[in-house]
Parts: C-alpha cells; sequence; structure tokens
C-alpha cells in the first residue's frame, strides 16, 4: 500500500513538474486575440479599397463631365462611369458589390451638382440627403451609401454597440470646360 501510494506521488510530482502542453495553453489564450486582429485587417483594408474605387470613379466621372454638356444624357453616362466605371452600365456590373443582402452602389448614391458662379462640376456620393442637383437635367438624387462589413467587429470584440458601418463619401470638383 505504501509502496503504491509512493508510486502515485512520483506520478504527480512528475505531472505537476513536466511543462508539456504550455504551449497549448498559450496558443488557447491567443487565437481570439489573433482572430479579432484578422477580422479588423480585413475590414479596414476593404473600407481603403471601396473608398478608394470610388473616390477614383466618382474623379473619371468629374473629369468626363468637365469636358461634355450637361445634357440628360452626358448626366447619365457620367452617372455610369461612378457605378460601373464605364459609360454603358448593365445590372451586375456594379464597381463595388453589396455584401449578403446589402445594396451594391447604384444611381441613386450619386451627386452632380454645378457651380454657375466659379464653372465647376462637383460628382459625390454625400454623406447625407444633401445634394443640390443640377437643374433641368434628369440627375439622381444623391443618397448615402454605407460600407457593409464582413465581421461584426462588435461581436468579435464583445463590444455590441461598436458599429463599424461608416458612410463612404468621396467628393471630386473640377473646372467646367466650356463646350
Amino acid at each position: 500500500m505504501i509502496r503504491m501510494n509512493n508510486n502515485l506521488v512520483k506520478r504527480l510530482r512528475t505531472l505537476i513538474r513536466s511543462e508539456r502542453g504550455g504551449a497549448l495553453a498559450e496558443l488557447a489564450i491567443m487565437v481570439p486575440f489573433l482572430a479579432v486582429m484578422l477580422a479588423i485587417v480585413t475590414e479596414v483594408g476593404r473600407y481603403y479599397q471601396t473608398y478608394t474605387t470610388l473616390a477614383k470613379s466618382t474623379r473619371s466621372s468629374a473629369r468626363y463631365l468637365s469636358n461634355h454638356s450637361l445634357t440628360t444624357g452626358e448626366v447619365a453616362r457620367a452617372v455610369n462611369l461612378v457605378v460601373c466605371g464605364k459609360l454603358a452600365c448593365s445590372g451586375g456590373d456594379e464597381l463595388v458589390k453589396g455584401v449578403g443582402s446589402g445594396p451594391a452602389i447604384s444611381a441613386a448614391n450619386v451627386c452632380i451638382e454645378r457651380n454657375t458662379v466659379d464653372s465647376t462640376i462637383t460628382v459625390r456620393i454625400p454623406r447625407t440627403n444633401d445634394c443640390n442637383r443640377v437643374l433641368n437635367v434628369n440627375a439622381p438624387a444623391g443618397n448615402p451609401y454605407t460600407y457593409q462589413t464582413l465581421f461584426n467587429l462588435g461581436t468579435l470584440m464583445g463590444i455590441p454597440s461598436f458599429n463599424f458601418q461608416l458612410p463612404i463619401s468621396p467628393r471630386v470638383t473640377m473646372f467646367k470646360v466650356q463646350v
């Protein structure tokens, strides 16, 4: 009986002194932090990519309108440049697609404004519904576009009120060449 207890005590001492499995325990502690960091880096990268895409498309649209007359057809082509990146746009060609059931960028998000005082054209995606559309031209209303996340970062971080769905509102103003 004493010998059995002595063996049991030796095994327990060996188990307590052993450091096997320490790396696994450290990994189990670090994996949630690494997953949250990966999600944050992914979302920030996607936000930057979406903003850059829309900024470039609004720039090309403003450049197009600065060299063309402000007719309904030309404004429609400029809107297509923002939405699809080309003059003729059909469904499914959007530069910024919706995530899940979220909306993609559309003509309703584009605001085209003209300032007759200093002869400028502004193409933007407004932060709020404050679009002063081009007069006498069938221009879109200019509704805000909100970034759509892949991950719910608030839930991952344990802060349910945190929301990374921010408005994206690039704006480009160019001088209008008299045509």
